[in-house]
């Protein structure tokens, strides 16, 4: 009988410790089941549910690396980059030799602007993994954002030696180009990526703009349309097409347009602008408005302010000097000058629109290439003017009637146009002054200084 208590004593003690093994086995079998569960949804395009499978299987399995790197991933998709960087640091640490998780990492510092951070993680991935096609677009796209074209051409000619049927990389070795200024070995660039995937939306439309800005008006709408019916922006390209005959043209250029293209350019904008184009509109404005006005203003209000050329020459004529744009990075900029007390990022006409303020004073210098119809600038305006106020502003000038959008992709004005809104809104001209704006091809652009004051 001792004998058979012994036994029995050991049969409970095999199955406590059972018990206690099998308790950490459950917890990783749901674990792994909540993972699976994740990447399905995650696969689904069901993110924010993938989310919570991931977060529920790391409280039962902490620090499993698959889980941290889809969590990241799903946190990525979410528009959360902030979020995911925390899991994707704690998978690399603990497997380091990932090239995936080093490029998703990369992709949570790419967008938050931590570009530097962003391109050594993308580096670490072909560390591991020199084939690595979606490290080395990375590479390509990181190095360009950092202004470092060379090195991102070099880093595409690598990844088309290693994949010459990826139609994206051809389209970004087009943009590299681009701003290398090799715009003729753009051309054939653009032309591959379009041939190997036909519905690169993107892609037509810079062709397009190449075609466009050689003269080729047939080969420019072609791509143009090809563009549209690829599913890229319509009303980008509709404005593209509407500028190679000046039919059509919509009342404004598209807001994503112009904001774009200030945000791009906002490191080189004055130089080129200044140096390049000889621009000096800005000047004539404000020496046209200031005798007009009663200094010093109570407010002035520089319209589509850009990096704030105006801010300077404005500052002494007002008490509180105000500017708007569309662009965050132009404002940026105009933010360092220091000149301005308030800064808005918006579209003009909705901020004449929506302000509360008055102003004795409302300047808009080169601002008006890209809005074609005024009218609802004019009656913006009108509504912010306080009584005998100044509006100052220049436009590209032209003969006909109304208003054009040129192969340039600006609007130009016709003095009766002006004239006609002037007097429909209240607006008496003080002084309306032709004058060459600037340059473009080395060729003079014809305009208008215009003050008009509210009566």
């Amino acid at each position: 009988m001792p004998a058979s208590r012994g036994s029995a004593a050991r049969r409970k003690a095999r199955q406590v410790c059972c018990a206690a093994m099998n308790q950490p086995a459950d917890a990783l079998a749901r674990a792994r089941a909540l993972f699976l569960q994740g990447v399905e949804l995650l696969e689904s395009d069901r993110a924010d549910a993938a989310e919570t499978q991931f977060e529920a299987a790391l409280q039962l399995a902490p620090g499993r690396p698959s889980v941290l790197v889809n969590l990241g991933v799903a946190r990525l998709r979410l528009g959360r980059p902030a979020d995911a960087l925390a899991p994707l640091d704690e998978a690399v640490a603990a497997e380091p030799d990932q090239p995936d998780t080093w490029c998703h990492r990369g992709l949570a510092l790419a967008a938050l602007e931590r570009e530097a951070q962003a391109l050594a993680s993308f580096e670490r991935a072909l560390a591991v993994d020199a084939g690595h096609a979606a490290a080395r677009f990375q590479q390509a796209l990181s190095l360009n954002r950092l202004r470092r074209h060379d090195a991102a051409l070099a880093a595409l000619q690598t990844l088309l030696a290693q994949h010459p049927g990826l139609a994206p990389a051809w389209q970004l070795q087009g943009q590299t180009l681009q701003s290398l200024e090799r715009h003729a070995e753009a051309l054939p660039a653009y032309q591959r990526a379009v041939t190997l995937d036909q519905a690169l939306g993107e892609a037509w439309s810079l062709l397009g703009q190449l075609h466009k800005d050689a003269g080729q008006r047939e080969a420019a709408r072609h791509a143009f349309e090809r563009a549209i019916a690829a599913g890229a922006d319509a009303a980008l390209n509709a404005y593209f097409l509407a500028a190679l005959d000046g039919r059509d043209a919509p009342a404004a250029a598209p807001d994503a347009y112009v904001r774009g293209l200030f945000d791009h350019y906002a490191d080189d904008f004055e130089p080129h602008l200044l140096d390049v184009l000889h621009y000096r509109a800005h000047e004539a404005v404000v020496q046209a408005a200031a005798p007009l006005c009663a200094a010093p203003l109570a407010s002035a209000l520089d319209l589509g302010c850009g990096t704030g050329l105006c801010g300077p020459l404005l500052r002494p004529l007002a008490a509180h000097l105000e500017g708007v744009d569309l662009s965050p990075t132009m404002l940026a900029r105009a933010e360092a000058r220091h000149c301005y007390d308030a800064l808005v990022q918006a579209d003009i006409a909705e901020h004449l629109r929506n302000t509360p303020r008055r102003h004795g004073l409302v300047v808009a210098t080169d601002v008006f290439i890209y809005v074609g119809d005024l009218a609802p600038v004019f009656a913006g305006v009108q509504r912010v003017l306080e009584p005998g106020g100044v509006f100052a502003f220049s436009v590209e000038s032209h003969d006909g009637a109304g208003f054009v959008l040129r192969p340039s992709l600006r609007y130009a004005h016709a003095e009766p146009y002006l004239r006609t809104l002037a007097e429909a809104h209240g607006l008496r001209v003080e002084h309306l002054q032709p004058t060459i704006l600037r340059e473009d091809q080395r060729q003079p652009i014809a305009g208008l200084v215009v003050c008009l004051r509210a009566t």
